[in-house]
């Protein structure tokens, strides 16, 4: 017998908060349905990624000044690095079976003795982006699938490591970029930045700086903002929403390029 609670159907109306935040944060994509999907299940892997590994990150050694974690060598040392790229692997060529002797292509290289450990440490080097383009051409890879499954495969080591330092450790106020990581802003909530790489927020007062409402239809409570001086742009994202808020960059441009015709995402 059906329950007559309100309660009940409340809470089969109840909205997915991260599928929330998707829709008002990356309306335009160019995703298709299946996309935007995609990308629901993607950042819903990330976070379970993170709740099931807690206590299996890596050691770290915190420097004096922010900032303060080596994020190059946290996903160099991690034992979690080549799980997590075969999560987002086995993912993919599930969601996207036309590009499955692609995204197959990355495991088997990896049994050929393709290194990702120190390709996430090169992700951090100035000079790292020939590494990995060196690393595709000898394993015939496509490259911007090999960049792109690391970058999406790491988020969540990043985020994870950053969550369980910041519980010990405050961040440092007042810095530009992330004082945990040092990865730019992608949002503000308040007097807070929150970093696009780990998701950690720390206090900024951004009151004397030129940020302008950008043009185009605005999503209530996310407004997309950006600074006519130094063109830097920002997501201005209330309180209610920005504990599920994450910067969906990296897995959107991903999916943009599994959904792009396979003669194109060649070379």
């Amino acid at each position: 017998m059906a329950s007559a609670s309100p309660h009940a159907s409340s809470t089969k109306r109840r909205l997915d908060p991260v599928a929330l935040v998707i829709g008002l944060t990356a309306p335009d994509t160019g995703l298709s349905r299946r996309g935007m999907s995609a990308l629901h299940r993607l950042r819903m892997l990330q976070l379970r990624a993170v709740a099931q590994s807690r206590g299996a990150f890596v050691k770290i050694e915190p420097r004096d000044r922010p900032p303060v974690l080596d994020f190059g060598s946290i996903g160099r040392d991690s034992p979690l690095t080549h799980d997590y790229h075969s999560l987002v692997l086995l993912d993919l060529i599930t969601d996207f079976p036309e590009r499955g002797a692609e995204l197959r292509a990355l495991l088997q290289a990896r049994r050929a003795g393709l290194d990702v450990s120190n390709l996430a440490e090169a992700l951090w080097r100035d000079d790292g982006g020939e590494a990995i383009a060196a690393a595709a051409k000898q394993h015939k890879l496509d490259l911007h699938l090999l960049a792109g499954t690391l970058w999406v495969a790491l988020k969540p080591l990043y985020e994870g490591v950053a969550a369980a330092f910041t519980r010990h450790v405050k961040p440092e106020a007042g810095c530009e970029d992330c004082p945990v990581c040092g990865g730019p802003a992608w949002a503000r909530c308040g007097d807070r930045l929150r970093c696009a790489v780990c998701e950690t927020m720390w206090h900024c007062d951004t009151s004397q700086r030129g940020y302008r409402v950008a043009e185009g239809p605005q999503a209530r409570g996310v407004n997309r903002l950006y600074d006519a001086v130094s063109g830097q742009r920002l997501v201005d994202i209330e309180d209610a929403l920005i504990e599920h808020a994450f910067d969906s960059g990296p897995l959107t441009e991903l999916l943009q390029l599994l959904e792009s015709p396979v003669s194109s995402a060649n070379g």
